[in-house]
């Protein structure tokens, strides 16, 4: 059976297509952790002799191009006789352009360049494959199993994907030759591949009975996009959702520059530390229903802003003038992991808070809307903490008293100072503060 059959759902193929859906998303997710984890790409760019305004560049065009691209890749999808097949080509095209990033060396002196137009083609085709998986996992997820599949999928791609980080970071040792890298990134590559293999045996499944009952038409892109923007409740949020982001998202790979370029880090520590942090956002995926049941999802807005506050200021004090000696590793690392433990509840709980905003009847261009919002500040976070470094507008080193900061402990300052900015942008979360009359479907 595969994706060019047409076949009646029933409980058992829906678990099996279920089964083969989580594959794919962990070699997925394997496949792209030298761009969505900064470290390696990161390491890898400094090794083709990127500045880091050019590093900081690589590790925002994934989410940069969702950001901005998702309602086009829409559009495209639309294109294809089926979900599948759109994740079908859009993935050997995203191999033949992870072909060329890992040739990149042999473009010098051109290498840099060449890396970042690849990287562009390669997230508009993972922008694609975005819009089309959720629509494709809706043909065989029912409503009753979503929750607990959503649970396992993203365990499993997260548990994945810190392994194979974790794996890296014991072979490439101190300091590896850039073709170390290729390897890795070459292995990656190859598990990206299996994804076709899997993506394949999932058939097309038609119309269950029951989402063709609660079906209604569903309007084109521009009415959907006209019902989108006059859903103030979600813009407002969307806007919010772009800011926080916008403030907050730079904070890892600023952080991998920092253990690099001033704290003098080993290659394999610094990997290690970005196992840490997917192992963190794992962690937090699997307590997260518990704590937003325990807590109420206000709460979990709140000290989400709070502990991304204190990060970024524990960031900024830590330096060797403070800490000499291996232990300033271990700290970092273990404030990364607190904040990749809050980035899961934040990731969890904006989510739940965009479907209960989501117009009916137009949940997959509001979804869309609010995604573009919410990955162009990601993107955008990255892409002026590149510009601010580049522009040599911040003293690449300063001191109060006995204590000396560099640059990049300054933007961890600048970070927190606007995570607490957009606290105030709270009052247009209705989870937060709720007011006005319009539909929300809440929890």
């Amino acid at each position: 059976m595969n994706f060019r059959q047409q076949v009646a759902w029933t409980p058992e193929l829906g678990k099996n297509a279920e089964f083969k859906s989580i594959c794919s998303s962990c070699c997925t997710a394997m496949g792209e952790v030298p761009f969505t984890d900064a470290a390696l790409i990161i390491l890898y760019a400094q090794m083709l002799g990127a500045s880091d305004a050019f590093t900081m560049i690589t590790t925002s065009l994934l989410p940069l191009t969702t950001g901005v691209m998702l309602l086009v890749g829409t559009r495209i999808v639309n294109r294809f006789s089926s979900y599948q097949k759109a994740i079908l080509y859009t993935t050997a095209f995203s191999i033949a352009m992870f072909a060329l990033i890992v040739a990149a060396p042999y473009f010098q002196p051109y290498a840099v360049v060449f890396l970042l137009l690849v990287l562009c083609l390669f997230s508009f085709s993972h922008t694609v494959y975005v819009a089309a998986w959720f629509p494709m996992l809706d043909t065989f997820v029912t409503a009753e199993r979503r929750s607990s599949y959503l649970g396992r999928m993203r365990f499993s791609w997260q548990l994945a994907s810190a392994l194979l980080l974790f794996g890296i970071s014991l072979i490439i040792g101190k300091n590896p030759p850039i073709w170390m890298l290729q390897l890795t990134m070459l292995f990656s590559m190859i598990i990206m591949g299996m994804k076709l293999y899997f993506i394949g045996a999932i058939p097309q499944f038609l119309p269950r009975e029951d989402v063709v009952k609660n079906s209604a038409p569903q309007p084109g892109f521009k009415e959907g996009l006209r019902i989108a923007l006059a859903n103030k409740p979600l813009c407002g949020y969307s806007v919010y959702l772009f800011i926080l982001n916008l403030a907050a998202y730079g904070t890892i790979p600023l952080t991998t520059l920092y253990l690099k370029k001033s704290l003098g880090a080993p290659d394999n520590v610094i990997v290690l530390i970005s196992s840490l942090v997917l192992t963190g956002m794992l962690i937090g995926s699997f307590f997260v229903g518990n704590i937003i049941q325990k807590f109420g999802i206000k709460k979990v807005f709140l000290m989400v802003h709070l502990v991304y506050a204190l990060v970024n200021f524990s960031l900024f004090l830590l330096g060797r003038s403070l800490i000499a000696g291996d232990l300033i590793y271990y700290l970092v690392g273990g404030i990364l992991f607190i904040y990749s433990i809050t980035f899961a509840c934040a990731n969890i709980s904006t989510s739940s808070e965009m479907m209960a905003l989501a117009t009916p009847g137009n949940k997959v261009m509001a979804m869309a809307f609010c995604n573009a919002f919410y990955y162009s500040g990601m993107g955008l976070s990255r892409l002026m903490t590149s510009l601010i470094l580049g522009s040599g507008a911040l003293a690449a080193n300063w001191a109060i008293g006995s204590m000396a900061f560099t640059h990049y402990q300054t933007l961890f300052l600048l970070y927190a100072v606007c995570i607490l900015f957009a606290a105030a942008l709270l009052v247009v979360v209705p989870a937060v503060f709720p007011k006005g009359e319009y539909i929300y479907i809440g929890r």
